[in-house]
């Protein structure tokens, strides 16, 4: 059985967290976690708005409001 080697490990950790890290902190993606949340957030809110909208149809096409004529 092959032991393992905690020092290669614990270098390559460290490489790949150095490596995340500047990921994290590149201009591009910061700018595009930015507009990915905003898009976020729009969509929501659009989601929304269409969600009221398909409710407020149901009740006027709904057949209890056809048959009373509203």
């Amino acid at each position: 059985m092959s032991r393992l080697n905690v020092a290669e490990l614990a270098a390559t950790a460290a490489v790949h967290i150095q490596t995340a890290d500047a990921v994290r902190r590149d201009p591009a993606v910061v700018k595009a976690a930015k507009q990915f949340a905003e898009d976020g957030i729009q969509a929501i809110r659009s989601g929304k708005v269409f969600l009221r909208e398909v409710q407020c149809s149901w009740r006027r096409n709904s057949p209890a409001n056809l048959e009373d004529g509203h």
